[in-house]
Formats: structure tokens, C-alpha cells, sequence
């Protein structure tokens, strides 16, 4: 990971790495921070996804060991109340929809440092294929709630 951070750097960029709840080498976000941390490049961080974290073997006091600067970029979604077992990428839902402690994750970013975007990622077809301007207002509209609700708005 350390080599991928030489890379982008010249370009003067930086590679965050994803922890994938089913992935067999990194699926959890203590796992990528024990990556991203053994890896200690500045052109190298960690990109937190809501989704993976709260699907997958995460837990909230986990986000405690997060540093200030770790997390480079977010992918902000919410989940069913369904079980886990039963969730894959069409299950991710427009924040605030779902059952997710979203107000608490926020917190917890934002109490790490965290200010940057968040990025709303869905796979469902009524989103890939419905209208973008009203897909985009819907989700706007629902995570300035939830945004709101966790103070930082």
C-alpha cells in the first residue's frame, strides 16, 4: 500500500483504500486502519462507507480508533432493517431511509476530524434508471435531514 501511495504522488494525489464487508483480506474498518496506518504514506488514506461498515462485522465503538486525517473520503448510505445476511449492494437505501445509526456515525466523523463530502452511492435500477434531478433532490432533500439531526449542518 505504501508502493500505491508513491505512486499517486507525483500526481499529487491520494489513493484511499475501501474495506468490503465480504471481502476476505479487508473487510472491516479496524483492518483497514491497521493497513492504512502499517502503509503510513501521506498520498495514502482510507475511504469509509456507511454501507460496509454497518452491513458487515462493524461495530460503533469502533470509530473510536479512528485519527484525525485518516478517513479521506465517504460513501454515505443506509440499510434496510432486514438481516445481514440478506444485504448486497441493491440494498443500499437513500440515507435516513434505513436503520442505521446514521446521526451517530456522522457525530463520530465529525468528531475525528472528518469535513470533506459525503457521497451518496446507490445501485438500485429505480435509482441508475429513474430521473436524476428528482433522484438527486430526494436525496438532498432526506440527507440534509439527517445531516441536521446530527449537527453537522
Amino acid at each position: 500500500m505504501r508502493s500505491v501511495g508513491e505512486t499517486a504522488k507525483p500526481f499529487n494525489m491520494i489513493v484511499s483504500v475501501e474495506f468490503i464487508r465480504a471481502s476476505p483480506y479487508m473487510s472491516t474498518l479496524l483492518t483497514a486502519l491497521k493497513v492504512t496506518r502499517e502503509a503510513a504514506h501521506p498520498n495514502f488514506g482510507l475511504m469509509f462507507d456507511f454501507y460496509h461498515f454497518w452491513s458487515g462485522l462493524n461495530k460503533l465503538e469502533d470509530m473510536d480508533q479512528i485519527r484525525t486525517g485518516e478517513i479521506q473520503h465517504v460513501h454515505f448510505q443506509d440499510i434496510p432493517d432486514l438481516p445481514r445476511e440478506l444485504l448486497d449492494n441493491n440494498t443500499r437505501i437513500i440515507p435516513g431511509d434505513g436503520v442505521s445509526p446514521l446521526n451517530a456515525m456522522i457525530r463520530k466523523l465529525a468528531d475525528k476530524g472528518y469535513a470533506g463530502p459525503l457521497s451518496v452511492e446507490l445501485f438500485l435500477p429505480k435509482f441508475q434508471n429513474g430521473d436524476p434531478y428528482e433522484i438527486a433532490r430526494e436525496i438532498r432533500q432526506k440527507c440534509e435531514v439527517v445531516m441536521s439531526e446530527a449537527g453537522v449542518l
